[in-house]
């Protein structure tokens, strides 16, 4: 796992010796790579690299890298899982290394952008062709790893974090408002947008492809999940279904343990966890290590118990770490610089503590996400499941629910009623999927001026226009297409790699091995969920490899007591953000209004801890990056 960045000039409006220094550009990128750095350019195009060593350990990995004849130029940032076998299929031989970059670079140089319908694993890219002069970005299939772009007068830079970007900018980064109500309601922007101006994701699933002499350029979907949804659905017998599951996920973890550095797993003791390490522990060749972080507050989830019974059950080296609502503070702030912008998945936190513990120990661990979204994990598909029955009683259940006192319960019922009356499917599905609605109104914490320009933008655009792509699949696959193509990419799978490449930690996630994401996503709902049983398919596939208590026992998640923190150990930081921030940018947000929700936080009136917190972050992310708001 690595940092990539680059630049590439417009040579019409700046001359192409006008580069800027990537050294100091690299340093913002450290964290991802501390093990080696390298440096290229060729006329307008700069590339920089940082590395964090793990297949191949040796000099002969170093990035950026050219093939023998200086033709093509890789700078790579990801682990392909299948390039051995894609380096006998193409009958490359003599290289110079053991790693995937060479390979990659090889078979892009033979078969061009085609090849990277035949990788399988988690990248981010980008290829420059010195006699075409044409420079591609690349980005893996589902998004777990990361990539930024932004076009200006000077050209095109990218980056695998914001922050590169902004060390290469001029001018001084300004909040694209068009993305605000988005992230009130989610905590994260979703598609290709971020809360900067001018800055971009590349989507999962595309490439762009930018001819450098007249600075056109295009992006393209090699691979959507809308292709293969649209592919005959698997008629297979159930026997039949529950044998390849258990193949296919068996098959992805082994696939994933490929390293020549040491690997973990990060256990919580759920299902996909636990499934993870159970076939991790026969196929490494050692004994594997498992981590888990639990919390100080018993009102929290606690999975230290759970996790360590999963633990001693495969004999694995275990660790713990507890995490205290006093050393949050700083951690906060941290997370916030990680990620550029005001992520607000507080999980972040447990991850990241984690990956520093064992940065020292252990450099790749194993992580569960994905699977919820490939088998059915979550409660909202059961209920939209029955969401045609349950519509008119939610209408019906709002006017009880007006009735009852107005404790923090009557807020969730609120806003769960209110998501099952919504008119339409696709606000249903975006309501369930945050602890926000249109009655709460976030962006009243806003001033009117900003309010209004926050409030044109529809905050679940991006969910109607998913829904529109899967409209023809069942209620399950519906929802779970749209969170893998939203939420697994912009919210699970930025809070993994930013959470642990900031403690230079390599994170996998087995579960979204292409395979077994293609072979799942033409399983019809009711065979993965039959009657609404969640993950039904995947436990029956892990019968006898995972203890019957943690299949079938109650899910609890991994909740994090931020409500808890906010009501003691962040109150100071909250109010001296609030300050700070008031103090540079005043008439963007409304005091009164921040201060008397925190009043009725910390009495217990109601609790607001999901709307305070992405405010705290908010602040943070604008003092911190000196972001103009308004």
């Amino acid at each position: 796992m690595c940092g990539i960045v680059g630049r590439v000039l417009n040579s019409e409006t700046i001359h192409p010796r006008e580069t800027c220094d990537l050294a100091e550009v690299l340093q913002q990128l450290r964290h991802r790579g501390p093990d080696m750095h390298g440096q290229y350019q060729h006329g307008a195009v700069q590339l920089g690299h940082v590395r964090l060593s793990i297949l191949d350990l040796s000099l002969a990995g170093m990035q950026p890298m050219a093939t023998p004849d200086s033709r093509f130029v890789i700078c790579y940032n990801g682990e392909v899982y299948n390039f051995r076998e894609l380096a006998h299929s193409l009958g490359l031989e003599g290289l110079r290394s053991h790693s995937d970059t060479e390979v990659i670079l090889h078979a892009f140089a033979r078969l061009g952008v085609a090849v990277i319908r035949q990788l399988n694993g988690m990248f981010a890219f980008a290829v420059y062709d010195t006699h075409a002069q044409k420079i591609w970005l690349v980005r893996d299939r589902l998004g777990v790893k990361p990539l930024y772009y932004r076009f200006d007068d000077h050209g095109l830079a990218f980056a695998s974090e914001i922050k590169a970007l902004l060390s290469m900018a001029t001018s001084t980064p300004y909040c694209d408002l068009s993305s605000m109500h988005e992230w009130l309601y989610y905590g994260n922007t979703l598609g290709e947008r971020t809360l900067y101006q001018g800055i971009r994701k590349l989507l999962p699933g595309h490439y762009l492809e930018l001819d450098i002499p007249t600075f056109r350029y295009q992006t393209k979907a090699y691979w959507s999940l809308k292709q293969q949804a649209e592919l005959p659905q698997i008629t297979a017998t159930t026997d039949e279904l529950i044998v390849e599951t258990r193949r296919l996920l068996e098959q992805g973890v082994k696939r994933h343990l490929v390293s020549d550095a040491p690997v973990g797993v990060f256990l919580s003791g759920g299902i996909d966890s636990s499934a993870i390490t159970a076939f991790a522990s026969k196929h490494y060749a050692r004994r594997i290590a498992t981590y888990t972080a639990g919390f100080d507050f018993d009102k929290g989830v606690n999975e230290l118990p759970k996790a360590r019974r999963v633990a001693q059950f495969y004999g694995t080296e275990h660790h713990e770490i507890i995490i205290s609502g006093f050393e949050i503070a700083d951690i906060v702030e941290t997370m916030v610089h990680h990620h550029d912008m005001p992520f607000s998945d507080a999980a972040n936190i447990p991850l990241y503590l984690l990956a520093t513990k064992i940065g020292n120990e252990t450099k790749v661990v194993l992580q569960g996400d994905g699977g919820d979204e490939l088998f059915g994990g979550y409660q909202r598909y059961v209920t939209l499941n029955y969401h045609r029955f349950l519509r008119p009683l939610a209408k019906v259940g709002q006017h009880i629910n007006a009735l009852l006192p107005h404790t923090s319960h009557y807020y969730r019922r609120q806003r769960y009623l209110h998501a099952l009356a919504a008119d339409d499917l696709p606000t249903t599905m975006a309501l369930l999927l945050t602890e926000e609605d249109s009655q709460s109104h976030p962006t009243h914490l806003f001033t009117p001026e900003v309010r209004r320009d926050i409030e044109k933008q529809d905050p679940f655009v991006r969910y109607r226009e998913c829904q529109r792509d899967f409209a023809n699949q069942d209620i399950i696959n519906q929802m779970a297409l749209i969170d893998s193509m939203v939420i697994l990419p912009d919210i699970f799978l930025e809070k993994v790699d930013r959470s642990t490449m900031a403690a230079s930690v390599e994170a996998r996630v087995p579960f979204l091995d292409h395979e077994l994401v293609d072979y799942c996503i033409r399983i019809p709902g009711c065979r993965k969920m039959p009657m609404g049983r969640k993950k039904w398919l995947l436990k029956n596939a892990l019968e006898g490899i995972v203890p019957h208590d943690v299949l079938y026992g109650k899910k609890t998640g991994f909740g994090v007591p931020y409500g808890h923190w906010l009501r003691g150990a962040l109150k100071p930081l909250f109010e001296d953000q609030l300050r700070v921030f008031q103090n540079k940018q005043p008439g963007v947000l409304d005091s009164l209004a921040i201060q008397s929700m925190y009043a009725e936080h910390v009495s217990r009136r109601r609790d607001r801890a999901f709307l305070l917190w992405k405010v705290l972050n908010f602040m943070i992310w604008a003092n911190r990056f000196s972001v103009r708001v308004a």
